[in-house]
This record gives structure tokens, C-alpha cells and sequence, in this order.
């Protein structure tokens, strides 16, 4: 029997007490994926904010670079969804 299959095995006797800690688990993985996006949306308001105070060269990148954030961040957020 490999290390792998003694693992597996340890795993399915715990019963449900090791199922809810998984479970938990997961939730709290999803949670944290929610932070991070509702961080990647403050991030394209503060770029919004700046843009407005201060004029430069660097408007359109940073734009276009915190959107992209974004786009990561639900993306990230998506793949959790569906691997978990």
C-alpha cells in the first residue's frame, strides 16, 4: 500500500467531523477569494481617485493595469468556485 492510499484511507475513517473541517475549509477559501475581489475593486477606485488629482503620463496604464486586476480577481474567484 502506497503513502498515498494509507493517506486516503486515514482521510474516509475520520467520518463527518473531518468532512465539516473540510467543508469549512473550502467556505473560508471562498470567502477570502470574495476579499480579494472586492480588494481589486477598491484598487480601480483609488487608481479613479488618483487620476482625478493627479495628471500624467501614467493614467491609461494604471487604468488598464487595476482593471485587469479585476478581471484576475473573478477569474481566481471562478476557478475556486468550480475546483472546490
Amino acid at each position: 500500500m502506497t503513502p498515498f492510499d494509507k493517506f486516503i484511507e486515514f482521510i474516509t475513517r475520520q467520518g463527518m467531523i473531518e468532512l465539516e473541517a473540510v467543508i469549512l475549509g473550502k467556505a473560508a477559501v471562498i470567502l477570502l477569494l470574495l476579499l480579494y475581489l472586492a480588494f481589486s475593486l477598491v484598487v480601480v477606485r483609488q487608481v479613479n481617485l488618483m487620476n482625478k488629482t493627479i495628471n500624467g503620463l501614467m493614467e491609461k496604464r494604471l487604468l488598464v493595469a487595476a482593471k485587469a486586476l479585476v478581471g484576475l480577481a473573478m477569474v481566481v474567484l471562478i476557478l475556486g468556485l468550480i475546483v472546490l
